[in-house]
C-alpha cells in the first residue's frame, strides 16, 4: 500500500513541478534562480501591510487664519506674533462696533424725520369712516 501511495504522490509532484531529468547541475541551478526570480508576490490587496500604502492618516493641524498684513517676521517671538494678531482683531472689532453705532444712529434719526413728517400731514388726511353691511340699510328697507 505504501508503493501505490508513493507512487500517486509522485505523479502529482510531477504535475505540478518541473523536473529538469537529464540537465546538468549548472542548467539546473540556473533554470531555478530564473523560476524563484519569476515568482509573482500575491496582490497588494492580500497582504495585511504594505511598505508602498501609508497605514495611518496624516495628523490634521489647527489652522489659523492670518490676516494679509501680518505675517511674523524670523526675529519675532511667538508671544509678540500673538499679541500684534490679538491687537489686531481689537482694532477690527472697534471698527465694526463704530459702524454699528453710526448705522444706528442714522436710522433713528430717519425715525424722527418720519414721525415728524406724519404729524404734519394728520391734520391734513381725510377721516376714514367704516362701514358695516348691516348699518348702510334700515331694517324698512329690508322687508
Amino acid at each position: 500500500m505504501s508503493v501505490q501511495a508513493e507512487a500517486q504522490e509522485q505523479e502529482e509532484f510531477d504535475k505540478l513541478f518541473t523536473v529538469f531529468d537529464g540537465s546538468s547541475p549548472e542548467d539546473v541551478s540556473h533554470a531555478r534562480q530564473l523560476w524563484s526570480s519569476l515568482s509573482l508576490l500575491p496582490p497588494l490587496e492580500s497582504r495585511l501591510v504594505s511598505a508602498d500604502i501609508r497605514q495611518r492618516l496624516p495628523v490634521s493641524r489647527p489652522q489659523r487664519s492670518t490676516t494679509a498684513g501680518a505675517k511674523p517676521s524670523a526675529s519675532e517671538p511667538p508671544s509678540v506674533h500673538d499679541a500684534r494678531q490679538l491687537q489686531e482683531e481689537r482694532r477690527r472689532y472697534a471698527a465694526m462696533a463704530d459702524q454699528r453705532k453710526e448705522i444706528q444712529a442714522l436710522m433713528r434719526r430717519q425715525r424722527e424725520q418720519r414721525i415728524q413728517k406724519e404729524l404734519l400731514s394728520v391734520a391734513f388726511k381725510p377721516k376714514v369712516k367704516v362701514f358695516r353691511e348691516n348699518m348702510r340699510k334700515p331694517q324698512e328697507e329690508l322687508e
